[in-house]
């Protein structure tokens, strides 16, 4: 009953909702198509990402400057949107997702609904109507497309986008995070405040888990056992086979970003501009760095030292066992807000920084220094 939870816990509750609505109202009744911000995939030496102009682009990254292979774009506006205020404006068209690569394609979800596949060699453009706003990515588990989509509905489709399950699944509230797969199983949270576990054949429900809040963060699947953060502002482990909570975290915002594991702890980010490692076992903090913004990303691991973007327009690079930050933050100078992509073998993560154009930076992670001068405007 709403008398007997505290003040504390009732701010923490709806503070996330107030911050999602206005959100809502921000994009679903602007005058001009949603900005997104997508996150770069590499694959064979090329790099696919979305535009704040509602492209998808593939650019060759294997000499010294990238070289446009071809850009695409997302579709036709059509009047009203998925979260539009009336059927005067446009549909928005861009993409908020990284892209994915199955066989000879890649797949961007659209914040106008569709699901885009489009060939890597041409950039010839197949789709699919979810119906609804798609924020998330799209992922891939063997012949099968997993996206969610802003109605709260999950979808598996085939590679070549044809529906797998007689029905979507379909949950509470919105969907804006990205699927995890393990073992025959979807994860997905929802903003109806659950995780669930999905039958990938079948499209069934095994299990929900509950929080006080929704869920907007992307799922990890680690060693049995799922990780996720939640707008309760707890960061949780839930046993993959039943669902039962093994340990909560309770953090000072809510999360909105997907954990990452390196010898035994939890790395995550928070939106009170932290990121904290936790043991994976019982969930007690072993440390935390604070950045200067919101982190939105999720921390990576190259060259073996962590990588963390913030919204404070810095890199971080920490040393995993000492805790030590490697050199001076590496400075882009605009919100870091998608996904970054670790490239191992050049020693190589590329960053997609909203600055108001939209740029790409190919950065050494040893040293820092940034490869492309100038950096690479998306804004078309």
């Amino acid at each position: 009953m709403l008398l007997s939870v505290n003040k504390s816990k009732l701010g923490k509750i709806l503070l996330p909702f107030l911050l999602l609505s206005s959100i809502l109202l921000l994009v679903g009744c602007a005058r001009a198509p949603a900005r997104g911000w997508s996150g770069p995939l590499v694959s064979d030496n090329v790099l696919y990402v979305g535009t704040i102009g509602g492209k998808v682009i593939a650019l060759d990254v294997s000499e010294d400057q990238p070289r446009l292979v071809w850009d695409k774009p997302l579709g036709t506006p059509k009047a009203g949107g998925a979260l539009a205020c009336s059927a005067q404006i446009a549909r928005p068209m861009s993409t908020y997702g990284t892209p994915a690569i199955g066989e000879d394609k890649v797949y961007v979800g659209g914040y106008d609904g569709y699901i885009y596949s489009f060939r890597i060699d041409d950039g010839s453009m197949s789709k699919f109507d979810t119906g609804s706003a798609i924020v998330g990515s799209p992922i891939i588990a063997g012949d099968t497309v997993f996206v969610g989509n802003s109605d709260g509905k999950l979808y598996a489709l085939s590679l070549n986008l044809s529906p797998k399950w007689a029905e979507p699944f379909k949950t509470g509230d919105k969907i804006w995070s990205t699927p995890a797969v393990d073992n025959g199983v979807v994860y997905i949270g929802s903003s109806d405040h659950k995780l669930y576990a999905i039958d990938i054949e079948s499209g069934k429900e095994i299990w929900h888990f509950e929080t006080r809040a929704g869920i907007l963060s992307t799922p990890l699947v680690f060693d049995d056992t799922v990780y996720i953060g939640s707008c309760d502002y707890n960061f949780y482990a839930i046993d993959a086979a039943t669902g039962e909570e093994k340990w909560a975290f309770e953090s000072g915002n809510w999360f909105w970003t997907k954990a990452l594991t390196y010898n035994d702890e939890i790395w995550v980010g928070c939106l009170d501009h932290k990121v904290y490692v936790l043991d994976t076992e019982n969930g007690e903090k072993i440390w935390e760095f604070e950045t200067g913004g919101m982190v939105r990303t999720p921390p990576v691991l190259i060259d073996e030292l962590i990588v963390i973007g913030s919204e404070d327009g810095n890199l971080y690079r920490i040393d995993p066992i000492s805790k030590e930050p490697r050199g001076e933050p590496v400075s882009l100078g605009a919100p870091i807000l998608a996904p970054l992509f670790p490239d191992p073998e050049k020693g190589v993560v590329y960053v997609h920084a909203q600055d108001g154009e939209h740029t790409l930076y190919a950065i050494e992670v040893e040293t820092g220094k940034q490869l492309w001068s100038p950096p690479y405007k998306t804004s078309g």
